[in-house]
This record gives structure tokens, C-alpha cells and sequence, in this order.
């Protein structure tokens, strides 16, 4: 269990902890000159907790949202002469917006001689006003003196009744996940740092990369509480002796997970809220500073169905950094403005990998962001895939969720999303309209070419999904048995469709055949050699040839719509993509175009 500090500068933090555990915190040369806590401060109950102690002076509030992530249990400490101050209720508001679920309210410095009995009662009054409809409103209240020893040990009676009654860490199953908070150089082991172990599990020589630079490394030696361990779980302390990595390779706001665990982004779509207290109220566009884990960013906030967010209220808003970070679904975060610094709210990432919205559809993406808030996790995970996805991809977004296969799984029986391959899957939804589209293609093809068997797969691609990778669309179309039937050839055609020549058509036919069995002879190949030579018939590639008019005719076609692609090509000229590709690869011979990408362009 995570036990962390809060409270107003000289109000005892420091001095509880020392009572509680015998450690002094305070290993900072500035920090005994000034006497206050500057940096966090670490200890630790042996076998029952880890303790993290923040400053609390206004001027390092950075430093305490840096030790304030993944607190499970809270000393909320208020000295008994001074009562709540400004950073107590700072401190109570950031701990609310990081979504803190337990803490124990501990009133310090009770061997003063102002405080006597009536006075106890009177602060007790005001303290459970002041917290409530907070996670700390039924909190249990201890009166302590760290001089005296008064309260130390009913104190500890409560802090490990409240071990005792700590769930089961079921985020010991997910990716190990340490956000840095302190890196130091250790002779004869090199780069250490140290961090609060916020998920998962991680084994000595586990290979780690680190966050968002993604330098890989391993974990050469682990200790918990001063002691080496093979393994550290979720909830505790641990510093990690890493492997090949200096010293300016790594800083506090980092974070240590399994290589590929995690992508980085610039963009965030997150649920907003401005705490009642805060001095202004939130302007889209805004920048402020970006708390999350130990981390400190700059971000710029672009709200989404407002213009500007009041103290109390909330809404949905996309963040957009000036450099990477590295953050999941469901993480909680605070933001400060950027001038003055001070606290004005925080929230909940509901998308780590969104796309740049427009605020023209502020409300299409609102909705969308209430059932990432509000919706369980199949309709989350349905929204995510936007129809057809990469599922490695999807259950990396959810690392957060420890059941997610099961969820897919879950999709799949009940027939919402649809297995394309073991790695794809696509919604039903969208699996039906990219059917309707083929569908729909194969009968247009039919009617244009009542004598072809069929489609080639490759045009039905580049018509159908041009996105989609061969491979993959050959795995697509094994899904759509029953709306058409794919020939030994290739060629992709509807189920009931089969060719027929009228009684023209037949003798058309009769007659081509006569003609090519005719074009065997020597005259007539000179006939065609001469015909090539003259310029009256082109052969664009081999076996294709087109009269010199057609080839104008296309090369006109070419340059009204260029710049262009194959399928714009083809579907001008009302073609086959083989004879659109032998043109345009003939206008690349003779200098008319040139290929960039997927389009041609005239060259001047």
C-alpha cells in the first residue's frame, strides 16, 4: 500500500513520518537549513507500506503533484493552531481531482498549550464542514503530537486497519509502469531511479524501455524498501538500477514500461473539471501546465461546445502539446495556468490517440467523448475501432482494462464486431456497408461487362477499400462468402452471375476468331508492323495495343483531370484498370507524366 502525505506548509508532515517510521525524510542540504520539506521525501512501514511525504509550501506544489499520483491511502495533516490554510484545501483539491479514495485526517502539534478540549472540538466541527462531499468526508480524525508520542500509536492502529481492509491489487496483472521521480548515480552500478510502482508487475532483468524517448534497457537490480527483491509489485516503492543507460538519459517525469507497452502522443481528448476554488475560469485556448505522474508539460486546451469553462463546472476539451507524452486511457491529471501557476482543475483521459477535431463539429465529438466517459468497456472498445482494425492496436489503447480479450471475445459471440483473420476484426456495422459498397460495384461491373466473369480482386480493392492492405483484403473478402464467389482466375463476381452472348455477341465472337486465326499469317503481321511504324495503332505495353485516336483521346482525358491517381484515370475514361495502368504507364515512356506516390502529375 501507497501512503502519501498533504497538508499546508509547517504543519507536521514531516516530523509525523519521523514519529511514525523513524525515518527523517528531509535528506536535502536546503531542506534542514530552511527547515521545510522542498522534494518528496520517501519511507516506509517494514512490510506494510511505502510512504511518500510532499512538500507543502506553495512555491513547490510541482513537486507534490509529482508524489501525489497513485496515493492509495492519504495522512491529510492540519497543524491544530492554524487550523486549514490555503494549501491544506489546495492540497485536498488536487488529491479529489486525482481521484484519492481513502485518507485518515490527522491533526498535528496537539502538545501546544492553546490547544485544550474545547478547541479540539471546535477545529474537529470545522474540518468535517470543510471536507465534506470530498473522499476524505468519513475519514476517521486522530489528535497526534510527534514530540509527545500523543496519537502515534492509535494513529498506526488506523493505518493498518485500513491496510487490512485494502482490496486485493488487481493492477498487479497489467504493464509495469513506474513514473521517474528520482534519478541519482550509485559508484560501481551506475544510473538508478526511483518511482512509485503504479501498475503491474516488474522482475529483475526485465527488459524496459523508457518513456517517451523509448531507449530500451533492463532492469539490472531492483530494491524495495532498501532491500534487493527479484520482483516488485503495484503499490510499492522501487528503485531500479538500469542497465547501458547514463545518467542524462533518463529525468523525473519519465516512465518506465515494457518496450512497445505504450505509444506517445501530442494530443489528448480529455473530460474536464474546474475546481469551485480556482481564481479564473478556463478560456478555449488556453495554455497551462499539464500534471501527470511526475511529469510537468505545457498544453494548449481546445474546448469542445463551449468558449470558456467557469469555476465548479466541466466539460470536454482536446489537449494539444508541444511535445510528446506519453499517457493512458482513464489516467487522471491536474492542470495549473500557465501565468501565474496556480491549480484550476484537472480531469480524466478518455482518448489517448485521438485526431485533431474541428470545432465546427463540437457536438458529434461530444458525443462520442460521453460514451468513452460514460459507456462500458464493449461500446468504448467498438468506438475505438472505427470499422476495421488492427487488434493488438485496440488492446494496447486498453491497458487499463485487465479482462480485455475477454471483452473482444465477448463482441465477437454477440456478433457486434467480426474476426478478419486472428490479428483484425471489423464492426458489424461497417462490415455490412463496405458489403453493400461491393455488392453494389459487382452488379455496376456486371452491366458493363455482361461477358467477364468477374471483378479482378485488385480493382475490386482499389474501388472497394484502397486503404486496405492485398493481404488483408484477401482475408476481408473470405468474410463475405455468401454476398460472391471469387473464380479460379481471380476474378470476383456476384453468386447468381453468369456470362452469356447474345446471338450478335456470338457472332462477333465467330468472327474475332476468324480474324486472329487470319492474323497468323506473314501479311498480316506486316500489316500490323506497319500500322505500329506509321503511328496509326500504339502498343502501350506488350500484347496491349490502342488506335493513335484513342490514345489522344486519353491523353486529353489525362490532362483535364490531372493531377491524378489509376482509379480517377480509369474511372474517366470508363476502363479497366489493366488498360489505364498500360496508358499511364506509356504517357511515363514518352515524358507527359511523371508518378508521385499513388497520383501522376503533367510534367510542364
Amino acid at each position: 500500500m501507497l501512503i502519501g502525505t498533504a497538508g499546508h506548509v509547517d504543519h507536521g508532515k514531516t516530523a509525523l513520518i519521523q514519529a511514525l517510521t523513524g525515518i527523517d525524510t528531509d535528506r536535502l542540504k536546503e531542506e534542514k537549513k530552511r527547515g521545510i520539506t522542498i522534494d518528496l521525501g520517501y519511507a516506509y512501514l517494514p512490510g506494510k507500506a511505502s510512504i511518500i511525504d510532499v512538500p507543502g509550501h506553495e512555491k513547490f506544489i510541482k513537486n507534490m503533484l509529482a508524489g501525489a499520483g497513485g496515493i492509495d491511502l492519504v495522512l491529510m495533516v492540519i497543524a491544530a493552531d492554524d487550523g486549514i490554510m490555503p494549501q491544506t484545501q489546495e492540497h485536498l483539491d488536487i488529491l479529489q481531482l486525482l481521484k484519492a479514495k481513502d485518507g485518515i485526517i490527522v491533526i498535528s502539534k496537539c502538545d501546544l498549550p492553546s490547544v485544550d478540549e474545547e478547541w479540539r472540538n471546535m477545529l474537529s466541527e470545522e474540518i468535517k464542514e470543510r471536507v465534506k462531499g470530498t473522499f476524505l468526508e468519513n475519514a476517521p480524525l486522530v489528535f497526534v503530537s510527534a514530540h509527545t508520542g500523543e496519537g502515534i500509536n492509535e494513529l498506526k492502529s488506523q493505518i493498518y486497519a485500513k491496510i487490512d481492509q485494502n482490496e486485493a491489487n488487481s493492477k498487479i496483472t497489467l504493464p509495469f509502469r513506474i513514473p521517474v521521480d528520482r534519478v541519482f548515480s550509485v559508484e560501481g552500478f551506475g544510473t538508478v531511479v526511483t518511482g512509485t510502482l503504479i501498475e503491474g508487475t516488474l522482475n529483475q532483468d526485465n527488459p524496459v524501455a523508457i518513456y517517451p524517448a523509448k531507449t530500451t534497457t533492463k532492469a539490472r537490480k531492483l530494491q524495495v524498501h532498501d532491500q534487493d527483491t527479484q520482483t516488485a509489485v503495484a503499490g510499492q516503492r522501487v528503485a531500479v538500477n538500469l542497465s547501458g543507460i547514463s545518467r542524462n538519459e533518463i529525468k523525473r517525469g519519465d516512465i518506465l514500461a515494457p518496450p512497445e507497452a505504450f505509444q506517445n502522443t501530442r494530443l489528448l481528448d480529455v473530460k474536464l473539471k474546474i475546481i469551485k476554488n480556482s481564481p479564473r475560469s478556463l478560456k478555449n485556448g488556453s495554455r497551462v501546465h499539464f500534471y501527470h505522474g511526475t511529469s510537468n508539460t505545457l498544453c494548449k486546451i481546445i474546448l469542445l461546445g463551449t468558449d470558456q469553462l467557469s469555476p465548479g463546472s466541466s466539460g470536454y476539451a482536446q489537449l494539444i502539446f508541444q511535445e510528446e507524452v506519453t499517457v493512458k486511457r482513464s489516467d487522471n491529471f491536474v492542470i495549473r495556468f500557465y501565468s501565474p501557476v496556480e491549480t484550476i482543475g484537472g480531469g480524466v483521459v478518455l482518448d489517448e490517440s485521438p485526431k485533431k477535431h474541428r470545432r465546427t463539429k463540437a457536438a458529434e465529438i461530444i458525443e462520442s467523448l460521453r460514451t468513452l466517459e460514460q459507456g462500458g468497456i464493449g461500446s468504448q472498445i467498438m468506438q475505438a475501432m472505427e470499422g476495421l482494425a488492427h487488434l493488438p492496436e485496440i488492446q494496447k489503447r486498453f491497458t487499463s482494462h485487465q479482462n480485455i480479450e475477454k471483452e473482444i471475445e465477448a463482441l465477437t459471440a454477440s456478433g457486434q464486431i467480426i474476426r478478419i483473420g486472428s490479428q483484425n476484426a471489423i464492426t458489424s456495422t461497417s462490415h455490412g456497408q463496405l458489403g453493400a459498397s461491393i455488392t453494389k460495384i459487382l452488379t455496376d461491373y456486371h452491366k458493363e461487362n455482361p461477358l467477364l466473369e468477374g471483378i479482378r480482386k485488385e480493382e475490386l480493392r482499389s474501388r472497394a477499400a484502397v486503404g486496405i492492405k492485398p493481404a488483408l483484403f484477401d482475408q476481408l473478402l473470405q468474410s463475405y462468402k455468401n454476398l460472391l464467389s471469387i473464380s479460379d482466375k481471380g476474378r470476383i463476381a456476384l453468386p447468381d452471375f453468369k456470362s452469356k452472348y447474345t446471338p450478335e455477341q456470338k457472332k462477333i465472337r465467330a468472327q474475332f476468331e476468324a480474324g486472329l486465326q487470319e492474323a497468323e499469317s506473314k501479311a498480316a503481321k506486316q500489316v500490323l508492323e506497319a500500322m505500329l511504324t506509321e503511328g496509326s495503332l500504339i502498343m502501350t505495353s506488350p500484347g496491349i495495343f490502342f488506335t493513335a485516336g484513342e490514345v489522344e483521346n486519353a491523353k486529353a482525358t489525362f490532362q483535364k483531370i490531372a493531377p491524378a491517381s489509376l482509379a480517377q484515370f480509369r474511372d474517366a475514361l470508363g476502363t479497366s484498370r489493366k488498360f489505364a495502368l498500360s496508358l499511364l504507364e506509356y504517357f511515363d515512356r514518352i515524358g507527359l507524366s511523371r508518378k508521385e506516390g499513388d497520383i501522376r502529375v503533367i510534367i510542364q
